[in-house]
């Protein structure tokens, strides 16, 4: 390689031309900067005030599904104390954890044997999943 000069590549994009090693910088530093952004919009920090409102809203979806009153109070029966505990100021997020376990693990049953417990499990998916960031380790016992 020594006294060989290395050929010019050079790119037309745009009408402007740059040689090859500038436009692989600028592609580099753009990926760098979209995957930058797509990390911090999954790293938002919720508060206990929003874990709350997430589990309200898996409350209301429970309530307003086509279940059993027996299906549905058992999933309340573990969500409320849940969300009681999200709401206290000095939370003790494993115990949150720890009464979601058995809401997940229902909701998981549910999904495979009605068309309701299928839309339910997707809601409590979707709450999950944005309370699990809030929840952390903990969220492992809700499957996150």
């Amino acid at each position: 390689m020594f006294g060989k000069k290395q050929p010019e590549q050079s790119q037309s994009m745009s009408g402007i031309t740059a040689t090859g090693a500038v436009i692989g910088q600028q592609q580099a530093r753009r990926d760098a900067q979209q995957n930058q952004s797509g990390t911090l919009e999954t790293q938002q920090e919720i508060t206990n005030t929003d874990a709350v409102k997430q589990l309200e809203h898996l409350e209301i979806a429970i309530k307003a599904a086509n279940l059993t009153q027996d299906e549905k109070d058992e999933l309340l029966d573990y969500l409320r104390p849940a969300k009681r505990e999200a709401g206290k100021d000095s939370v003790n997020k494993d115990m949150v954890g720890q009464y979601l376990k058995p809401v997940s693990e229902t909701l998981t049953i549910m999904k495979d044997t009605t068309e309701a417990g299928k839309s339910l499990w997707t809601t409590g998916q979707e709450v999950f999943k944005t309370i699990a960031p809030w929840l952390g380790v903990a969220a492992k016992l809700i499957g996150m």
